[in-house]
């Protein structure tokens, strides 16, 4: 399971609002300077992230948790995002190489409708399947106080 702690800012009836602040392991990578996750890290580096999470714990504002995702969900959530956009594309890239023969421009443009009907299937699935309890983070616990610092203060 993959966990990642989280700030408590707000407690409703059955669930809470949890705050998380990305973090990178970037900084000790001895890759991070040709690298685009690094990159990326430091572009998003400090931004905060509020989502609401389901919970039967009795939990207060200001109280540290730590939420946890299956590695199933995170690796078909990677796979979709990643995998099936450029299938589609590769796909449509070689119907477009058979029909048009040499023509290039065929095939092109047939790739690029390719990946934004990937990228379209993709936005698809996940309104339709984004909440799904599979996909959705849970509170495993409850941090001690004084152990950890409080995110994002």
């Amino acid at each position: 399971m993959l966990e990642e702690q989280a700030l408590v800012v707000e407690v409703m009836p059955g669930a809470v609002l949890v705050e998380t602040c990305r973090q990178s392991a970037c900084q000790s990578c001895s890759a991070k300077s040709s690298c685009g996750h690094s990159l990326l890290a430091k572009l998003s580096s400090g931004k905060r992230q509020q989502l609401t999470v389901a919970t039967e714990m009795t939990l207060h504002p200001g109280d540290q948790v730590v939420l946890g995702l299956g590695e199933g969900a995170f690796l078909r959530g990677s796979a979709l995002l990643y995998l099936v956009p450029l299938l589609v594309m590769l796909l449509a890239a070689l119907v477009g190489e058979v029909i048009g023969g040499q023509d290039s421009a065929l095939s092109f443009i047939l790739a690029a409708a390719g990946l934004s009907a990937g990228f379209g299937g993709v936005r698809w699935y996940t309104r339709r399947h984004g909440q799904d309890a599979q996909y959705q983070p849970v509170v495993l616990r409850k941090l001690p106080v004084g152990d950890i610092p409080v995110v994002g203060l």
